[in-house]
């Protein structure tokens, strides 16, 4: 008989755990459905690698669900968003992967107390949103259920299509993989983010932000296939930039630990406010990136939008939140917040549930923890009932 929540101990976990987080992970994959041959052959030894890294580099940390006999029924990894993208302070994301527990132990709030011991993390460093990717629907009711939901995190599936739509006739387009196109992208990503007043945008004006994306750049061109497509107007001038690269960090998607998926990454879209007809100019861009993607063997593509409005470009171009969830951490809690209502009504049916199963009770433990949870009383209204 499966454990319940209250009797699992959920443990931040070291270095001694690594092998085990990447053994859950291929245990995620092959339960989603997918076949061990499109894992890769040094699946386990790049995961390790990426995990110490990550440690060092991302503040890293696994938790593991551990039974009173001492034994892992789960575990999650989680750790400071890194990309696939130049990063700056004053933004930071928290992400998770790898979030698996044993079948018998399932639909007990054991991944919901793995979650909450996430969560925690994330805001400990400082993280003001938690994004990931969620592996199934069974997944995505238990992010629901703590708060995620769509954000500007956004996917394209790639199907064989026509070849992409000409250009405005003011711009031509051509893509650049050297480094003869660094400074180009680097004007384009310092008047983004000045123009959309992003944290630290004003850091920009020094030396240390425009070196962090010339670094990023330069790692990409080397393992990434990172290239840029730019516009350029009648005069020869650049007047639009789109940097593309694959897909770097963990979790499915990496396509260093499967052959199945590959994520083509799309970031830092720009063009000049003056230029004539600048929607059109920054679609006819994305659209050609997009046209490299399936080039380059990409099945899925990727963005993390940095406004509403540059949102809203990316849906009109197909792109949708699909399995991408968000969760807003960087503010205090509010007994009005939806997404507060939704964590601590979540937080309470778990231990709800874990109390009647650590009851005994037999039919406690045969009835489905999600209709259990209906069970429980709701909240006394706010404010007094009288006229």
């Amino acid at each position: 008989r499966g454990l319940t929540a209250m009797q699992i101990s959920v443990q931040a976990a070291g270095a001694d755990h690594d092998a085990l987080v990447a053994k859950n992970w291929k245990k995620q994959w092959l339960a989603n459905g997918r076949e061990e041959s499109g894992i890769t052959a040094d699946q386990m030894d790049k995961m390790l690698a990426y995990i110490k890294a990550a440690r060092s580099d991302l503040c890293h940390q696994s938790f593991v669900a551990v039974s009173p006999s001492g034994a892992v029924v789960g575990s999650a990894a989680c750790q400071l968003w890194s990309g696939p993208a130049p990063q700056f302070d004053g933004d930071k994301a928290g992400t998770v992967w790898g979030v698996f527990v044993e079948p018998e132990h399932r639909r007990r709030g054991v991944a919901t107390r793995l979650m909450q011991a996430v969560i925690k993390h994330w805001t400990s460093i400082g993280c003001q949103r938690g994004v990931l990717l969620c592996a199934s629907e069974e997944a995505r009711r238990v992010y629901e259920r703590l708060g995620f939901g769509p954000g500007h995190m956004l996917l394209l599936e790639l199907q064989p299509s026509d070849a992409a739509a000409p250009a405005p006739s003011s711009v031509t387009l051509e893509t650049a993989h050297g480094a003869e196109a660094d400074a180009h992208v680097l004007r384009h990503l310092r008047a983004k983010h000045l123009e959309e007043r992003a944290p630290g945008a004003s850091r920009w004006a020094g030396e240390e932000l425009p070196e962090r994306a010339a670094a990023f750049v330069k790692g990409a061109r080397e393992r990434l296939e990172y290239a840029v497509c730019m516009a350029r107007d009648a005069t020869g001038a650049v007047v639009g930039c789109a940097s593309s690269n694959v897909w770097e960090g963990p979790g499915s998607n990496n396509h260093s630990w499967q052959t199945l998926i590959k994520l083509g990454v799309v970031w830092g879209l720009h063009v000049d406010r003056e230029q004539r007809e600048r929607d059109a100019v920054a679609a006819a861009l994305l659209e050609h990136v997009v046209a490299r993607w399936r080039e380059t063997g990409c099945t899925k593509g990727f963005v993390m939008a940095a406004s509403d409005a540059e949102a809203a470009l990316f849906r009109r171009a197909g792109f949708e939140a699909h399995n991408a969830m968000t969760i807003e951490l960087g503010r205090a809690p509010s007994p009005t917040s939806p997404i507060d209502l939704l964590r601590a009504t979540a937080e309470a049916e778990a231990d709800f549930v874990a109390s009647l199963r650590a009851s005994g009770a037999a039919l406690a433990q045969q009835v489905p923890a999600s209709r259990l949870a209906l069970l429980r009383l709701p909240p006394p209204p706010m404010g007094g009932g009288g006229p």
